[in-house]
Order: C-alpha cells, then structure tokens, then sequence
C-alpha cells in the first residue's frame, strides 16, 4: 500500500509548492558551476542534490514530473530498505510492527515526491544502517568490501546530504565503541572528516550566510537548544521529540507526536534490558552530532520532520519495538487480535492517505490558483503579445520578486505554461516598451501576496509604474485572480494604438 500511494501520489502531479519552486526557479538560468555559488533565492540544499535536479530539469525540459523523479525513486529504494533493515535488525514481530508504521507513515512519503533533497536524507540514512548491519556480520572475504562501500557512501553522502553527516557520526561511535572495530575506525572517520570539512566550508556556510534570514524566522529559534537555560533542557528535549520530529505514522506540534515518542521509550527500553546497548548507539547516536550542529546554530534540532526525517528508520524501528512489547505484555502477540487490530488500523491510514490525495491532489488552494491563472492566460494571450510582470514592493514585507515567497511558485507555473514574462522589477526593461509598435497587445501582471487577506490593492504605485513606461493612456481591460486568502494577481490588458 505504501509503494501504491506513492507512486498513485506521483502520478497525480501535485501542482508545484512554494519550497519546492524556490529551488527549481534557480535552474533555468544558472549552470552547475554557478549552482555551486550562493543562490539568488535565498535557498540552502546540497550539491549533489542541485545537479541531480538541475540535470532532470535539462532532460525535461523542466517538468514536474522529470524533477520529482529523483525524489519518487529514492522513496522506493528507501522503502525496501527500510523493509531489509527492519527484518536484519529484529525479530519479526518487532520488525514488522516497525516496518508497518513506516509504510503508514505519510511525511516520508510526501517528501519522496517533491522537489526537496528530504527523500535523499532519508536514502542515505537507510543505506548507511543497512551496510552498518552488513559489516557487522560480513566474513572476512567480504569484510573490506563491505567496509569501503560504508565509508564511500558516507564520504560522497556529506555533499549529497546534509544531515547524513549526523547518521556517519553515529555510525563512527558505534563502530569505535566495539572492541572487533576501534582500531578500524579511524581511517573511514578521517576521510569522512575531510570530505565534510571540505563541503561545509566551501559550500554550505558560504550558503548559509546569503540565506542568514532564514535563521532569523520565529520557525528556526525554538529549534536550538537553550544554551544559557540548561535547566529547561529536559522539557525541550521533550517538547522537540513529542513533536513534528517524531510524527510516524503522522502528529504534530504541541505534543502532538507524543504516543509515537512513549512508544519509542518503552522500545528503546526494551533494547537496553535486552543487553542491546551499542544497538541504541546505531540507532540513536545521530541524534547526539544533531544536537551539537543546533547548539552552534548550524542546523534545527525538529521543529519539523523533514530536517529529522534522516532519523525515520531508528524511530520507527523503536515504535515497532515498543509496540511489539506491549502486546506482549497483555500476552498478545501479532497473530492476537490486538496485533491485527494494530496491523489493520495502519494499513488504513494508508489507504485513507490515498484517498484523501486522489479527492484532493494538491497541497493548497493556491497552488491550484497559481496553476489555473497560467493555464487561463496561456489560452488568452496571442502570438507577439507582451506580458510584463510586477510584483507589489512595500516595507514590512519579504522581498518576493527576489527571494521567491508563493511567488516563486507563480514564476514556475508560467514558465510550465511556456508564458515568458519580463519582470519589471528587474533593471532594465522599460526598453521592451518603448519599443513598442502599433496595437500592440500588452499584458500586465499585477503580484501582491501579503498575510492581510483584506490589503487593497497599491494603486497608487502601480499607477506612477504606468507612467514611467509610458503606459498610463492605454486602453485597458482589468482581471482580478484572488489567490486563497493572501495573494491576488491583478491582470491587465493594455493596447496600444500609436
């Protein structure tokens, strides 16, 4: 059921989102060298990652569908992973209680057909434990192969996946913590140290510095732990892992995910009684670099399950446990009824997910209005006519010409409908005007998004725009397109008879 909704999720062709086009409105104009460089819009992802999208973006000629490909085929490989792994690491009951939360679990497999490296993270995650499981029990034939594949894909992961550098850093305790390993470890942890050094010092702060107001949102600062506090970093922890973090199948801020965390507790428990202590290592021990990345402001601990998701495969295989053991508490076990009780409710979760995408295939209201506006003004603007675009600047507000905002997501839908729009709030433009010649149709697009769902249109400086290229005379016919709540798109059509 899981592999079905994805793949039906994928088919659906959600419109695109505001994330995600505030990556894909860097690829049509910048090379793979210059995505290398700080992006204009105020985005921080992966190397690896932007070429791989850069690369589907070329090859479909920027399809939706072609960029979330990346996305739907790590969520596969993922998915039977995350089956190999759990089925490896305990015993059935356990393993397929895990297993079946994971396959229920909806954050996961949205983020595996989107245009965000979340999918990636989650990929690299599940490989690492599933070759951690391998070295461990490998022979001595295959010993060093299997140890040069874990430390290739740790190395190449670093520029691939930010967070795979916590899920390394756990692996790299684990494998120092047991004796067999100690000494084996430090080659595979000095590559993996310069590789990351590497990466984070030429690209990702570089990045983060050009995008430094993302660390100023009111969504960044609940995420770091309290440094000066110590004493509230009980409750913290606990608010951060009751949370989005710990949403499997799904929850949500406020305490939201909190039976999903009990749940893990009573299986991490159950793993220390068990004698399986370096096993909690494995599975936890990210957690402890994540931990130390927020305290330097390097990187959200929670606050939602996509910077987290890299922990999906420890925390659904400590929910299994956990509900393994308390079935087996009241003496159930899986072929009980309880177990199937359990087992049924997941699998419909799943089903009702599928459903409720096929009634509903979008994400928002108005990324079906961005989508339709494109689409109504492709069928009415004719061969030689000239869409000029101005987007509504005030002070107080994001700047959503540069930065992107639900604009950036406006800018990818026209570009799908093959609308080519001039932007007049970059320099220069004025001369595509002046230009102009005898009945010339002319198409002004209007932008305003604002989070007062009542703010009159800026009249007054949409019409000194008018004047200054010249336009204010001009016959003209006003559309308005109200875009759920905050945006509008005032469309007008201006001809010109001299």
């Amino acid at each position: 059921m899981h592999v079905l909704w994805m793949v039906v999720r994928f088919a659906l062709g959600f419109p695109i989102w505001g994330d995600e086009a505030f990556v894909v409105n860097n690829f049509p104009g910048l090379s793979y060298a210059e995505l290398f460089e700080p992006l204009p819009n105020g985005q921080v992802a992966p190397l690896l990652w932007l070429w791989l999208e850069k690369l589907f973006y070329d090859l479909g000629d920027g399809s939706i569908y072609w960029l979330r490909f990346p996305a739907l085929l790590a969520g596969l490989l993922s998915t039977w992973l995350m089956l190999r792994f759990c089925l490896r690491a305990l015993p059935q009951p356990s393993a397929l209680f895990a297993f079946a939360v994971f396959a229920a679990s909806y954050y996961p497999l949205r983020h595996a057909v989107e245009v965000k490296p979340y999918a990636l993270d989650l990929l690299f995650a599940v490989v690492q434990l599933n070759l951690a499981l391998d070295l461990v029990s490998a022979s001595e034939k295959r010993l060093r192969a299997k140890a040069i594949a874990l430390v290739a894909v740790s190395v190449v992961g670093v520029w691939a996946s930010y967070p795979s550098m916590f899920v390394s850093g756990g692996l790299a305790l684990y494998f120092f913590l047991r004796k067999e390993t100690r000494g084996k470890v430090v080659l595979g942890s000095l590559l993996l140290g310069v590789s990351a050094a590497a990466m984070v010092f030429t690209f990702a702060l570089p990045h983060a510095r050009a995008a430094s107001w993302l660390m100023e949102m009111d969504m960044w600062t609940p995420t770091l732990p309290p440094l000066e506090r110590i004493w509230t970093w009980p409750l913290w922890l606990v608010e951060r892992h009751a949370g989005y973090m710990s949403a499997y199948p799904t929850g949500g801020r406020d305490y939201g995910s909190l039976v999903s965390l009990l749940l893990m507790v009573v299986g991490a428990i159950g793993l220390w009684r068990s004698r399986q202590r370096l096993f909690l290592v494995l599975l936890l021990g990210p957690l402890l670099f994540n931990f130390v990345a927020a305290a330097g402001k390097f990187y959200p601990y929670g606050g939602s399950i996509r910077v987290s998701i890299f922990m999906a495969p420890a925390f659904c295989l400590l929910m299994g446990h956990g509900l393994a053991l308390a079935t087996q508490r009241f003496k159930l076990t899986t072929q009980g009824c309880i177990g199937h009780i359990i087992c049924l409710l997941l699998f419909s979760f799943a089903t009702l997910g599928l459903m409720r995408d096929t009634q509903q295939p979008f994400k928002a209201e108005g990324d079906v209005r961005a989508k339709e506006f494109a689409a109504w003004i492709a069928e009415h603007a004719e061969e030689g006519d000239l869409v000029l675009g101005w987007c509504h600047q005030k002070d107080g507000i994001p700047d959503f010409h540069g930065l992107g905002g639900s604009m950036a997501r406006l800018r990818v839908q026209l570009r799908q409908a093959d609308i080519h729009v001039d932007w007049l709030n970059d320099l220069g433009q004025q001369g595509l005007v002046q230009n102009r010649t005898t009945g010339q149709t002319f198409w002004l697009l209007a932008y305003t998004d604002d989070n007062d769902t009542d703010m009159s249109f800026a009249e007054a400086e949409f019409q000194s725009t008018l004047e200054s290229l010249g336009l204010a005379g001009f016959k003209m016919e006003h559309f308005n397109f109200p875009f759920y709540k905050a945006e509008r798109v005032d469309l007008y059509r201006m001809t010109s008879d001299s």
